[in-house]
């Protein structure tokens, strides 16, 4: 066979694949989320994220608020329950999905920085990769979605609920990130800037932080949203590390805020914290996302106490558009 026919069947293997895959087009898509309530998958490297998204008819240009589900591992009841949210701050809303086979309580809840491993008979905690510890992907999948937005410097903000501010109190110790405001609505447990205090409930016993790591913490944006009558503890995590911080979620946001601020004035560094409080709601997500007070946690004080916008607000959207 010739050279030239060599080519001509090359490229003509190559024009048939490309027919192939023309014809079954993958679900796996980045570009812009519709308005309105939506789902889909996203390919990020080798991971494969399921999200619910709701992007409000008021958007122009808006902000990103990526929100994390509660143990039930339901996006679509976190995304629906933060509707108000959306649309309060005329923002795009994204929940993704951490199944329960990929990332249980120790990849999801407690940070996805290690597992517990069993060696000679004992349960011992080790490191993940880098690339496969939770927060780094989660970071790589909001890139991932701020590109599909055709705005690769989007604004985001970040706000989970219960075992989702679990998560997000440990993505925001231990992974930097350019989030606006972190917010951790009623988690069962907080890390103690204590180097006392073993992770996943404080900074001790890691090879990998450093008192730069603490300090970044402490200055983050993190808002401590705390409904005043979640003082259930069905449901709470009552080990040891975590009874130390109080006895329902409500005293443990109250001692991890406090404490918190005692360390950086103790040392005259920067505090970026904040605690907002409800005070007539349980614990539950739907209700209290529907508050003022999460929109103003989210968004800032530009957002008045109502769900309404200011006209700062407005006019800085008009701006946008």
């Amino acid at each position: 066979m010739s050279g030239r026919s060599v080519v001509a069947g090359f490229r003509s293997s190559h024009l048939w694949l490309a027919l192939l895959f023309a014809g079954t087009s993958s679900p796996l898509r980045s570009e812009p989320f519709a308005q309105g309530k939506s789902e889909r998958e996203v390919q990020v490297g080798a991971i494969t994220w399921r999200v619910q998204a709701y992007k409000a008819n008021c958007f122009r240009n808006g902000p990103l608020v990526v929100v994390f589900h509660g143990s039930d591992r339901n996006p679509s009841l976190a995304r629906d329950n933060a509707l108000p949210l959306a649309e309060a701050g005329c923002a795009l809303v994204v929940a993704p999905l951490f199944d329960e086979a990929r990332f249980p309580r120790w990849a999801y809840q407690f940070g996805g920085l290690g597992d517990l491993v069993k060696e000679d008979g004992r349960r011992r905690f080790r490191l993940k990769p880098k690339e496969r510890r939770t927060g780094h992907l989660v970071l790589e999948l909001i890139d991932a979605l701020r590109v599909g937005e055709g705005r690769p410097d989007m604004p985001y903000s970040l706000i989970g609920h219960s075992a989702g501010a679990q998560f997000l109190g440990r993505f925001a110790a231990f992974f930097p990130n350019g989030a606006l405001r972190i917010v951790l609505a009623n988690p069962g447990s907080y890390v103690m800037p204590m180097w006392e205090r073993k992770y996943p409930y404080g900074f001790g016993g890691l090879t990998i932080v450093s008192d730069a790591d603490r300090q970044h913490y402490l200055a983050s944006p993190i808002v401590v949203l705390l409904s005043g009558q979640d003082t259930n503890r069905t449901g709470l995590d009552k080990s040891p590390g975590a009874e130390r911080q109080g006895a329902t979620r409500y005293e443990r946001g109250h001692a991890a805020y406090e404490a918190a601020k005692a360390s950086a004035a103790a040392r005259g560094l920067a505090f970026g914290w904040s605690l907002v409080e409800v005070p007539d709601l349980g614990h539950g997500s739907r209700k209290l996302y529907a508050r003022p007070e999460s929109a103003i946690a989210v968004f800032g004080p530009c957002l008045r106490s109502t769900l309404r916008p200011s006209a700062e607000c407005r006019n800085r959207r008009a701006e946008n558009e």
